[in-house]
């Protein structure tokens, strides 16, 4: 007989109310031109949990296609604390890949480094989209992200674009007179594709924090962390998200350290049958 997870066992005052889903299936598309195809497989399949729904009967009933083909992906999120849906996640031979993790104004702030942080401008592009492309493809190598021959062409655009707002929003860390990291967020207005995960305003979210190979460990990453941290409480977010790879074994005790914690987990299965 199945028992409904209920919302008492996902307790988390971050999380958003979770409406009755009539369809809880759906299937996107992507061009390998488009710029979110660098974040996961071209054809997904995505199942939208809700607390009181039989996830295991759900996911033995998913139509699924693309029978060995590594571009397709079913994917699930759920709520990090949701640890009966892990467990019938796992039996399905899904894995957790990405997490959206949470930042509350004040948590985490490192204050050790002294490195040179400065506004990105429109002479940055080049080494911006070469930061990026590095930070792509060392994601690669944990289930979801893909280098695409468009990649950079894609992400020069979105750097471009980032120029044109009307507050900063992008920085670059500097030492001994050349970059070495790269930071961008986007603030409320601009974050309102993700702000419905949580309930919490107003959201602010942490598009990239990219460290050149050979400079990391020396607190660089930190000192872009803070200065964001530091301009973001002090306009009134209410909360920072920020997507990162679950695997990585850099960015998952790098974000927690500075005061993020899991909020939602994906969980994705690739080919998706």
């Amino acid at each position: 007989m199945y028992v409904p997870i209920g919302l008492s066992s996902v307790v988390d005052s971050l999380l958003p109310e979770f409406p009755r889903v009539n369809d809880p299936y759906s299937f996107s598309e992507l061009s390998e031109d488009a710029l979110n195809a660098t974040w996961g497989a071209l054809r997904t399949h995505s199942l939208k949990w809700h607390p009181d729904a039989d996830l295991d009967s759900q996911l033995r009933h998913w139509a699924l296609t693309g029978t060995g083909d590594h571009e397709t992906a079913a994917l699930v999120t759920v709520p990090s604390r949701a640890v009966e849906a892990a467990d019938t996640l796992v039996r399905h031979g899904f894995a957790p890949l990405l997490v959206t993790a949470a930042r509350l104004p004040g948590r985490g702030h490192d204050g050790g480094s002294t490195v040179k942080i400065r506004p990105l401008t429109s002479a940055d592009l080049d080494v911006a989209v070469q930061l990026n492309l590095e930070t792509v493809r060392f994601d690669s190598r944990f289930g979801m992200v893909n280098p695409r021959p468009s990649s950079a062409e894609r992400l020069r655009e979105h750097i471009a674009e980032l120029l044109d707002r009307a507050e900063p929003c992008a920085w670059l860390a500097e030492s001994e007179g050349e970059v070495v990291g790269f930071l961008y967020y986007d603030l409320p207005g601009h974050s309102d594709w993700i702000a419905g995960r949580t309930r919490v305003r107003p959201v602010a979210y942490i598009g990239l924090l990219g460290v050149r190979e050979d400079a990391r460990g020396g607190g660089i990453g930190a000192a872009l962390a803070d200065h964001a941290h530091d301009l973001l409480d002090a306009a009134g977010v209410g909360v920072t998200l920020l997507h990162h790879a679950l695997p990585n074994p850099l960015s998952t005790p790098f974000w927690y350290s500075h005061g993020y914690r899991p909020l939602w987990t994906t969980w994705q299965r690739r080919p998706a049958r």
